[in-house]
């Protein structure tokens, strides 16, 4: 699977008019893409009009949109005050995903405050655990120490509920991207070396001062994971509105995208992962940092080999079969299970709906717990009222299980619509005469 990740510390602003995020994707669409924002807008009026009315901020909302256009479904995001990441992807692979969590560590004012910290999102799919974290870590020069210790912080803290993948370093592919903040040494370039060196494209002699690179060198911290060294120019910091550096800092490679694959969590299989980008967007003038994106290529199983290795709930279980719904109308969805997938049911699954025009299953309109028992060998139904369906167009419903892990169904887009009144006896009469 392609797998795409992309950072970008929005300073505060708001997207412009022209923002158009999905250039950040590149020409052969991921399966998967990531999303992390960091600073985006947290003024008390902000938050209140997101919360009561629109449900997410306004870059998140761009994102979704934009991204919609390419065919990518929102599957889940976390927020943490200015620190929001979102997964996406490709419809097909929606009804693979497991294991779904999100977790946050706070790190401002000794972890009181999430004005700095990292969110995450963990899941599995096609048999393998993925992690992708997003942080946002102390600013400016002399604060490195303070970096590499939140980073140690955050591997002893950031933990989820699974038991096999309960740390961040347990996966077996481990994404962590972010404004990282590291700078270059204290008292090494100033900012005039700094801009004529790249303006001459002599990055490395740079990033030989870079705080990250030295201290993974040593092991202080991002030392178990890997990176590629950045050949773009630094994506801090520039003029708003400009591609030119403001002297008020000096230009630094804070936005990064680290990785890791264990590669021997399978006694016969040995995980993969491909760097096939790492570059920065200078066309982006909405903030003082550039966007940052790295895409990989990822090793999964196929059917084969996971039933081999013993993989349970491999492929999609529950498929949906109600392929219209009236409007305003008691309706019953109609869906099935074989029987030998009848054991990866849970007591407290559920049928969310959702509007397929939202391009997201991250909040849903409605829901009913989801009945234990077939109606004929099977075969389930599930009946949602009539105040349920209320719109006409398209909607989706999506079968969660495990606690609303799991995706065990997803459907095609539902045509929800008012049904046609066939005229009394003698109307037609009537209007002929």
């Amino acid at each position: 699977m392609s797998v795409h990740l992309i950072t970008y510390n929005v300073g505060t602003f708001l997207p412009g008019d022209k923002t158009n995020l999905a250039d950040l994707l590149p020409p052969d669409k991921p399966d998967i893409v990531l999303v992390g924002f960091q600073e985006v807008n947290v003024a008390p009026s902000r938050l209140v009009l997101e919360t009561l009315l629109l449900g997410e901020d306004p870059w998140s909302t761009s994102t979704r949109t934009q991204f919609a256009k390419h065919g990518y479904t929102k599957i889940r995001s976390i927020k943490l005050l200015g620190m929001v990441l979102s997964f996406f992807c490709l419809e097909q692979h929606v009804p693979y995903i497991r294991g779904l969590e999100t977790q946050y560590t706070r790190l401002g004012f000794n972890g009181y405050w999430g004005n700095k910290g990292c969110v995450s999102v963990r899941f599995s799919v096609y048999g393998v655990s993925v992690v992708v974290l997003n942080s946002h870590l102390a600013p400016h020069d002399h604060q490195n120490q303070i970096r590499v210790d939140s980073y140690n912080h955050i591997l002893g803290v950031h933990t989820f509920t699974n038991p096999q993948q309960e740390l961040i370093m347990y996966h077996d592919y481990v994404f962590w991207m972010g404004d990282l903040n590291f700078r270059l040494e204290q008292d090494t370039f100033t900012f005039q070396q700094i801009e004529l060196k790249v303006s001459k494209n002599e990055h490395r002699d740079l990033l030989i001062e870079d705080q990250l690179t030295k201290v993974r060198e040593t092991g202080a911290a991002f030392s178990e994971l890997s990176e590629n060294l950045p050949t773009f120019p630094p994506s801090f910091k520039y003029k708003v509105g400009t591609s030119v550096f403001d002297p008020k800092r000096r230009p630094a490679w804070t936005d990064r995208v680290l990785f890791k694959v264990n590669k021997a969590n399978f006694d016969t299989l040995d995980l993969n992962l491909e760097q096939l980008s790492y570059e920065s967007h200078p066309a982006f003038l909405d903030s003082d940092h550039k966007p940052v994106s790295a895409g990989f290529k990822m090793q999964v199983m196929t059917p084969d080999l996971a039933d081999k290795l013993l993989i349970p709930c491999f492929k999609p279980v529950v498929k949906f079969h109600t392929e219209e719904i009236f409007c305003g109308e008691d309706n019953v969805i109609v869906y099935s299970v074989d029987i030998k997938n009848r054991r990866y049911l849970k007591s407290w699954d559920w049928v969310g709906v959702y509007r397929a025009e939202d391009c997201s299953i991250q909040d849903h309109i409605a829901f009913l717990w989801a009945p234990s028992d077939p109606v004929r060998d099977t075969t389930f139904e599930i009946y949602f009222d009539d105040a349920v369906f209320i719109r006409t167009g398209l909607y989706r419903l999506v079968y969660y299980s495990d606690e609303s892990k799991d995706i065990l169904g997803f459907s095609k887009p539902i045509h929800v619509r008012i049904r046609d009144i066939e005229p009394e006896v003698g109307v037609e009469a009537t209007e002929e005469l």
